[in-house]
């Protein structure tokens, strides 16, 4: 397709910011202010940003939320530049890269960074809802707060918001989800002289005694805080599967960034597979924006479902928003196929169809009909994983959930770890949604307030009461839940040996079975061995998958997994911020 001879925009609900001009591999393509790169070339049809260094086959965008590094392109002579969360700007020059891409030597050097010190009573890392109901409780309870978060604004990925180019003009064509978010927002700002928020900031490692370091435009920051909370949130769950590295395939998260925050379509016809609501929510925004929406598989079973009723009635709403969604798919002829999973990703340079086939209760491909459906967009949406590179980087003690099927850092009932100081809430203390993460945010907020000597436990006990109290109504529903769409390893039992899965470094399933016959089943040592958790993502993509693997054909208990180690930086960072002399600042 012709750059530009196609418009995926989504058009209602909002007014773009203003029109500019961008150049890819020197052709103009039109922009709005406000759009990452990776919207802007989405939306004018080019889906193949760069091809990978080791086997050339290209990719393009996956996760949209800077976590996977697959959409790597060169943006003003300058390499590796991820364009799913950097705005565009007028003129842009940007080049679709080639494996790692080639620096400019003839653009002027950065200037040198400002070693920033700096130490605050309360800093939350991330700004979504548990991070922003911590501030929010803190500040209320007499603290002067620093919010920490990656993306360009706050809300995280339920509640992401617009650009602040665009104006919402409609705001219930954008849905519940933006008022929600607006609506906490809102509390934020009416206590700015408390709250202080950093977006597009980095937390890359951490130094002697809890210090945070920090990338923030060209400076290196240096934080120390009285008491952390750790509010960073989830990542969909890798599901490699011949062709998942294709341009057209996404995680359904990613999907949402494009529909809800830039209000591009990722698509014109799709397929979503994997297990769990977010399909369905994702489905029916697709609808709202002019999408075909092909099949949705669900690998659970749902025969036993009735089992957890008593959970499921204890949020009537949930359960009802949920019926919805599905009532009105149906309604609009979505194939709604039950014990079914996605077996392999069909197209050369592109998606152009998606095999399905049937699962047994575990996810083990059993004998059967295998569809096909021609489609160019697949999501893959096989539940959350905590991210939790961070508690891991501080020396937290980390326990496996095999509900979740992933690790989890440990906590007690005023969600401090066993660090003391330092809290976790939401996602990244266990998969739960967004009313848990609220509440569980509100109780982290204020016992950090303890923590600083700000409030009295007592104080903090009588405020905390209300949210304690729905906490053990979303327990149950939440347990009800993660029964029903629980993930065991057969679900990887269709991994062949070419099929990547190390999506940095492109190794394959083969590669690591040879490793792990070959007497490892450490994943460091997997890590050494084959390079896979050594690129971009530091193991995010290929560590549950391996995780799987090792359990599933090498006999090992996921409990006895230990976790890969996370290496500062855990995020790439400008090579000029590691060269400071920070003794001399």
């Amino acid at each position: 397709m012709k750059p530009g001879s196609k418009d995926f925009r989504i058009e209602g609900g909002i007014t773009r910011g203003k029109r500019i001009e961008i150049f890819v591999n020197g052709d103009p393509v039109a922009a709005y202010a406000g759009e990452t790169i990776g919207a802007a070339l989405s939306a004018s049809g080019i889906r193949a940003l760069r091809r990978a260094e080791q086997l050339r086959d290209p990719r393009g965008l996956y996760c949209c939320m800077g976590t996977c590094h697959g959409c790597l392109v060169t943006v003003d002579g300058r390499p590796n530049i991820r364009a799913c969360v950097t705005p565009v700007q007028a003129a842009q020059r940007i080049v679709l890269q080639e494996g790692y891409g080639k620096f400019d030597l003839e653009i002027p050097e950065p200037p040198a960074p400002a070693v920033v010190r700096r130490h605050v009573p309360i800093v939350i890392v991330g700004g979504g809802p548990a991070g922003l109901s911590a501030a929010i409780a803190a500040a209320r309870a007499g603290a002067r707060v620093l919010v920490i978060d990656e993306n360009l604004q706050a809300g995280g990925q339920i509640y992401r918001q617009p650009p602040s180019d665009f104006r919402v003009t409609a705001a219930d064509i954008l849905g519940a989800d933006y008022v929600d978010g607006q609506s906490l927002l809102s509390q934020v700002r009416e206590l700015s002289e408390a709250i202080e928020i950093w977006s597009d900031a980095l937390v890359w490692s951490i130094f002697e005694s809890n210090e945070l370091a920090i990338a923030r435009g060209n400076d290196m920051i240096l934080l120390k805080a009285g008491a952390i909370v750790i509010a960073t949130g989830a990542y969909e769950r890798p599901f490699p599967v011949p062709g998942w590295t294709l341009p057209g395939v996404m995680t359904a998260g990613g999907a949402q960034v494009l529909l809800k925050s830039q209000r591009v379509r990722p698509g014109t016809r799709a397929l979503l597979a994997g297990t769990g609501p977010l399909q369905l929510l994702v489905a029916n925004q697709m609808l709202d924006a002019g999408m075909e929406v092909v099949a949705l598989a669900e690998s659970a079973s749902m025969l036993k479902a009735w089992r957890y009723l008593p959970g499921l009635v204890r949020q009537p709403g949930l359960l009802k928003q949920g019926l919805t969604y599905m009532h009105r798919l149906k309604r609009s002829g979505v194939n709604l196929l039950r014990s079914h999973a996605l077996r392999r990703i069909q197209g050369e340079t592109e998606v152009t169809a998606a095999v399905l086939g049937p699962v047994d209760f575990r996810g083990y491909p059993v004998q059967g009909n295998e569809k096909t459906f021609e489609v160019d967009t697949v999501c893959i949406g096989y539940g959350l994983i905590p991210s939790v590179w961070l508690t891991s980087l501080l020396g937290c003690r980390h326990e496996f959930n095999p509900l979740i099927g992933g690790w989890v850092p440990y906590f007690d009932h005023n969600m401090q770890t066993d660090l003391p100081g330092v809290f976790v809430a939401g996602d990244g203390a266990g998969i739960a949604g967004v009313l848990t993460a609220r509440m569980q945010g509100t109780i982290a907020g204020l016992y950090a307030a303890v923590h600083i000597g700000t409030i009295s436990v007592d104080t903090a006990v009588q405020t905390s009461l209300p949210q304690l109290k729905q906490l053990e109504s979303m327990t149950k529903f939440r347990y009800a839940m993660d029964r029903i769409y629980q993930i065991y390893p057969d679900l990887y039992a269709n991994m062949t040996d070419n099929t990547i899965v190390c999506r940095c470094e492109s190794i394959t399933a083969g590669d690591i079975r040879k490793a792990a016959r070959e007497g490892t089943k450490n994943l460091n040592d997997i890590k050494k061995r084959t390079r896979s958790g050594m690129g971009y993502c530091q193991g995010t993509n290929c560590h549950p998958a391996i995780s799987a693997m090792l359990a599933r054909e090498f006999d090992v208990d996921p409990a006895g997994i230990k976790m890969m180690t996370t290496r500062p930086p855990a995020r790439p960072i400008p090579l000029n911020l590691l060269m400071v002399e920070l003794e001399e600042s």
